[in-house]
């Protein structure tokens, strides 16, 4: 294993592992269910967080440094299908578009749902009725 999963919120952007090309970014829930993210660890720079349980602003300045600190040109972002986890996904639009307001290159960013029932799809880019009713189920316990 190259690096142990760290958070979000404790990662250097100019670590050495934070300057290859690709780096994923997962939701904590998101890691317990598709193995293809843990299978990545040696491959590539993998960071977890939680945009439910963790400071969201906290968690967007360390995400902008990422996007402007780091050696990434191209990042993945899997989150879990509930609505609380598309703030990831927002969190990353915006600092795109700070970055391409600074003169820089867009990131590319590939994005990714990870269903409760462990599939993965492209993120659309909205919260779907779907997306509400897993919450719903999530927090009842079914």
């Amino acid at each position: 294993m190259r690096q142990w999963p760290l958070k979000i919120l404790l990662v250097h952007p100019k670590a050495p592992f934070m300057q290859d090309r690709k780096i994923t970014i997962a939701a904590d829930c998101a890691l317990v269910i598709e193995k293809k993210i843990v299978e990545r660890y040696g491959r590539e720079a993998v960071i977890i967080g939680c945009p439910l349980l963790e400071d969201p602003r906290r968690v967007f300045e360390k995400i902008r440094l990422i996007a402007n600190e780091s050696g990434a040109e191209e990042i993945d972002i899997f989150t879990m299908e509930v609505p609380c986890c598309h703030a990831l996904h927002l969190m990353f639009d915006r600092a795109n578009q700070e970055r391409e307001e600074a003169g820089k290159e867009k990131l590319r960013l590939n994005k990714k749902i990870v269903r409760v029932t462990g599939e993965v799809e492209d993120h659309s880019g909205k919260v779907d009725k779907s997306m509400f009713e897993a919450e719903v189920r999530a927090h009842r316990g079914l």
